[in-house]
């Protein structure tokens, strides 16, 4: 069997192939991945959509589906509380008390910028690991994918028949071939990726349920999910 680099798609050898630990060396880039990734995969089977793994769910459409996944987490119980401190403590420090004594400081507040878009990054975190979701629509040829919280996210619009293909992709840490996150990439005219958040089951049970609508398999209603958690 070929396989070819999911990034720059060089033809990799059989030397560079592990397939006991599922992953592969390519020399071209410079770059690890998995084997099981690369090979792109298994079949689509729309019955996986039957069951879907908790927090998701798949809906069909007339003229396409709705899916999607929660991205609470147990993570929550973490990073609340520490955001809450590190965020609290720094931003109170810097600007809070500027704001108490009335007196602006520049060099200060500049000296708070990092810890600002820390604090923001931090407080976005929390809230997509308490109340977040990623939600796909497709109708007809338009396809959208959001990732929020509630009707606030970001949406991105694009056209169904640019993509050829969906898989789930690694990203590798090549020094120690640690993988430090993992996404679900559309690929065709363009590369879309998303998902990063999603449990492992979750991103499979959309990888599939992408795929089943990529190859043509339209589900019936009997393999609908529940439906979005409220």
């Amino acid at each position: 069997m070929e396989i070819l680099c999911p990034s720059c798609r060089s033809r990799i050898p059989a030397d560079d192939l592990n397939v006991s630990t599922d992953i592969a060396l390519c020399r071209a880039c410079d770059k690890p991945f998995r084997i099981s990734e690369a090979v792109g995969t298994a079949p689509a089977d729309p019955q996986l959509l039957a069951s879907p793994p908790s927090g998701a769910w798949f809906d069909p459409l007339p003229d396409g589906f709705h899916a999607g996944a929660s991205t609470r987490s147990w993570m929550a119980l973490f990073i609340v509380p520490f955001t809450c401190v590190w965020s609290g403590g720094s931003l109170f420090g810097i600007y809070g008390t500027q704001i108490v004594h009335g007196h602006f400081n520049m060099g200060m507040s500049l000296f708070g910028l990092p810890f600002l878009f820390g604090s923001m990054f931090l407080i976005s975190w929390c809230l997509m690991s308490v109340a977040g979701s990623v939600r796909i629509t497709r109708h007809g040829d338009q396809l959208s994918i959001f990732t929020g919280v509630g009707p606030i996210g970001w949406t991105r619009q694009f056209a169904w028949s640019d993509f050829k293909s969906v898989r789930e992709l690694s990203q590798w840490n090549i020094n120690n071939w640690n993988r430090q996150g993992q996404f679900i990439v559309l690929e065709g005219k363009r590369r879309v990726t998303f998902g990063s958040m999603l449990s492992t089951g979750q991103r499979y049970f959309l990888v599939n349920a992408l795929r089943s609508a990529l190859s043509g398999m339209t589900p019936s209603p009997i393999y609908s999910g529940s439906g979005p958690l409220r």
